[in-house]
């Protein structure tokens, strides 16, 4: 995959920031437990652990579908737990999310789902292809161009291979003109091949756009060929900080380790 060296044009303004964010859930489940780091713009984030470990759930208060029970989140400079109204539809927009079942509807073309990315944008329901401007559908056909499918741009999409399906729904979230890229799982339903292929066009559009990118992963080696820093989390907790390239697979390995770490390894993460 490309080298492991930080982008040298991140903006050193955070694009996230989360401080001693902890989230409980009805029944005492307590699914982050002070949670504390900067990402700053252009950066590309893998966070690691086991399921159950919190990172779902820290990927879903970055887009605004959970608020911190205690703490403070602040995402593209606006205090999420403040956020109401059209300051959190405009946050939402601007944070394009890539899930780990695709989430395309199936009967309908390729063309089509990427044109829905656009709808947080538009005003009513659109009902077919060409409900959508033109304009809209010719941004469409770039972005499956710009992933490698705009010649399966009128195919239904439900005949597509799970690593076509996946680029699509990149480009679906292109749609949204999002500044932070979320990422949960994303290629945990995918050949070794087919994984590879999606996070090196994930990491290529990051820095073709200087997109934030936050993304979810088990596959250590992956995630270490792919982020520019690494974060693992267990139980709630952060115990790894550190770039990618300071990280071999061992270390790495330690954030899914039985014996509980009582302080984060934290090695210079500012790339």
């Amino acid at each position: 995959m490309a080298d492991h060296a930080v982008h040298d044009g991140v903006d050193r303004e955070p694009a996230v920031s989360l401080t001693q964010v902890t989230k409980e859930f009805d029944g005492g489940v307590t699914a982050l437990r002070g949670v504390g780091f900067d990402v700053p713009k252009g950066q590309i984030l893998a966070l690691l652990g086991r399921s159950g470990s919190g990172k779902s759930t820290l990927l879903r208060h970055i887009c605004c579908l959970h608020r911190p029970t205690s703490g403070s989140l602040r995402v593209l400079g606006t205090d999420v737990a403040r956020a109401r109204g059209h300051q959190l539809r405009r946050l939402r927009r601007r944070t394009g999310f890539v899930f780990q079942q695709f989430n395309l509807v199936g009967q309908l073309s390729v063309l089509e789902n990427v044109c829905s990315g656009a709808l947080g944008r538009l005003v009513g329901p659109r009902l077919g292809l060409f409900s959508y401007a033109r304009s809209l559908r010719l941004e469409a056909l770039d972005h499956l161009d710009r992933v490698g499918m705009a010649d399966l741009a009128f195919q239904r999409t439900s005949t597509l291979s799970g690593g076509q399906q996946q680029r699509v729904a990149i480009a679906r979230a292109l749609m949204q003109h999002p500044a932070i890229l979320l990422a949960d799982e994303p290629v945990a339903s995918l050949d070794p091949d087919s994984a590879d292929t999606v996070m090196r066009l994930l990491r290529e559009i990051a820095r073709e756009r200087s997109l934030t990118v936050i993304g979810s992963l088990h596959q250590v080696d992956l995630a270490l060929g792919w982020a520019d820093r690494v974060i693992g989390l267990r139980d709630g907790e952060v115990t790894l900080d550190a770039p990618a390239a300071a990280l071999d697979t061992t270390t790495a390995m330690g954030v899914y380790g039985t014996e509980p770490r009582t302080e984060p390894m934290a090695l210079d993460a500012t790339g």
